[in-house]
């Protein structure tokens, strides 16, 4: 989240609780500061689908013998995740790819470079 974005949302939730309180917004702006620095940045995954090919998304744990990677897979969605920090996989169809999720950015990396990270 950049900092205008930051402070946007911190003004509209001062506004909020002028409205719902009293007084003015700027005596709620330093808590709605605080507030909005708190919440963790998402990252917004949209994989269309098709009927043939429903798309899934899985955040990797570690390695598995059987499978290559331990995964959890991501409830709903219906192609569009919000993703925290982290290592996922997500795909449709035949086409997979691997992403590395931090502070709201997502990287694209191969399989290699996600089995040297739980290696």
């Amino acid at each position: 989240m950049s900092k205008s974005e930051i402070f946007k949302k911190a003004w509209v939730l001062a506004k909020a609780g002028a409205v719902r309180f009293g007084g003015s917004s700027k005596d709620y702006f330093a808590a709605s500061l605080k507030i909005v620095y708190a919440i963790p940045a998402t990252f917004v995954l949209d994989v269309a689908s098709s009927n043939h090919k429903p798309a899934w998304c899985a955040r990797i744990t570690g390695l598995d013998k059987r499978y290559g990677f331990k995964r959890e897979f991501v409830n709903g969605g219906n192609g569009h995740w919000e993703l925290a920090d982290g290592v996922y996989n997500w795909g449709r169809g035949s086409k997979r790819e691997y992403l590395i999720v931090s502070n709201g950015n997502a990287h694209v990396v191969y399989d290699d470079d996600v089995k040297l990270m739980f290696a």
